[in-house]
């Protein structure tokens, strides 16, 4: 498998000779209303102090992230990204087999691989929706020792209704499999979360991040939210500061600007009905529906991949769409997009146009 990743707007403008400031970058699902204000209030506050070391405990932040999400302080671990936190669970738990449902984040695979782990797939197709008891069978009937998913679910956007996770981490707790369940994308379906249900079993990991919802992709931020004695053996192999100052600073602001988040749900949910609109207006593309900030899309007419298209868009328009070949179970024909701000996303459906013909009536 290649591991490739969407956002590298560095590697994309290396390639076609664009300066990295003038790519629209639809390939990263990074919330584009940018940081909260109060957020770079804070950041800016606290570069006078940047000499000093972060707090190796996370204090305040911890505190911060137990109260707004109603759980306890020794729940929660933050890291270095949500990614730094997929590399230590692996580290920590060094599981012989497990199984991810597919596709799905690629680090997840990586980061077992490195660890000695066998990793099987369970392929989703279709609607990519999850046969709870079909993953059930084939996680209890081969004995793994650690079940991935994501909700949603990434590539796909597809969102599993908390009874079915629920059950799942209570199946899995009876059988002794460690399931991991990545939130990175929660935060735009909140009610959704299972991280109080999950808090209290010891076989169940919640994987958060703060990059998509509040837009901190640079400032590297993520945390688990486990049982206290799974924190505790992650704590003990994390490295010291692993969170540095700012990200600190900006997330404890971020978290408890309900203004921020109201605005960004009632954003999403007006911009992506218009994106999905414009999309299903053009002939050769199928559109899925998504609970996350990104759309997955099928190209279904002939002659044009993914990959052409990604280049195509990039070297006219630059633009720059995710191409999800390197995912498995899919392949040339699906791209994913961010849903961005209404003139960006009016420039991305226009060029596709443009591209591929329009539906006429």
């Amino acid at each position: 498998m290649e591991y490739r990743h969407g956002g590298d707007i560095y590697r994309a403008s290396r390639k076609k000779v664009v300066a990295p400031e003038k790519i629209i970058d639809f390939s990263a699902s990074v919330n584009p209303r940018a940081l909260s204000e109060i957020a770079t209030s804070a950041i800016s506050d606290a570069i006078k102090v940047i000499g000093a070391y972060p707090d190796p405990d996370n204090t305040d932040l911890i505190e911060t992230l137990a109260d707004f999400h109603g759980l306890k302080k020794e729940n929660i671990l933050p890291g270095n990204g949500s990614t730094e936190l997929i590399y230590l669970i692996a580290q920590t738990l060094k599981p012989k087999n497990a199984l991810i449902v597919e596709p799905a984040f690629s680090e997840y695979r990586r980061a077992l691989e490195i660890n000695g782990c066998s990793v099987s797939s369970f392929n989703l197709s279709g609607r990519f929706a999850i046969d709870t008891e079909a993953l059930l069978k084939k996680t209890l009937s081969n004995n793994f020792d650690l079940l991935y998913l994501a909700n949603p679910a990434n590539p796909t956007g597809v969102l599993t209704n908390k009874r079915e996770i629920c059950r799942l981490a209570q199946e899995l707790e009876k059988s002794g499999t460690r399931l991991v369940i990545d939130e990175a994308f929660i935060d735009f379906a909140e009610e959704v979360s299972v991280k109080r249900e999950v808090a209290g079993l010891r076989n169940s990991i919640v994987l958060r991040s703060m990059t998509k919802f509040y837009s901190m992709a640079g400032l590297r931020l993520g945390f688990i939210i486990a049982h206290e004695e799974f924190i505790q053996r992650v704590a003990a192999i994390q490295p010291p500061w692993s969170v540095n100052s700012l990200a600190s600073v900006a997330a404890v602001e971020a978290i408890t600007d309900a203004a921020f988040r109201k605005e960004t749900l009632e954003w999403l949910r007006a911009e992506q009905a218009i994106v999905i609109e414009e999309l299903n207006e053009i002939e050769g593309l199928k559109v899925y529906p998504s609970a996350a900030n990104f759309l997955m899309i099928k190209i279904i007419a002939p002659g044009v991949t993914a990959s052409s298209l990604q280049e195509k868009l990039l070297a006219e328009e630059g633009l720059l769409i995710r191409n999800l070949d390197n995912f498995e179970g899919l392949d040339r024909s699906y791209f994913r997009i961010a849903i961005r701000t209404r003139d960006e996303n009016k420039l991305l459906t226009e060029a596709l146009k443009s591209i591929l013909k329009p539906v006429t009536v």
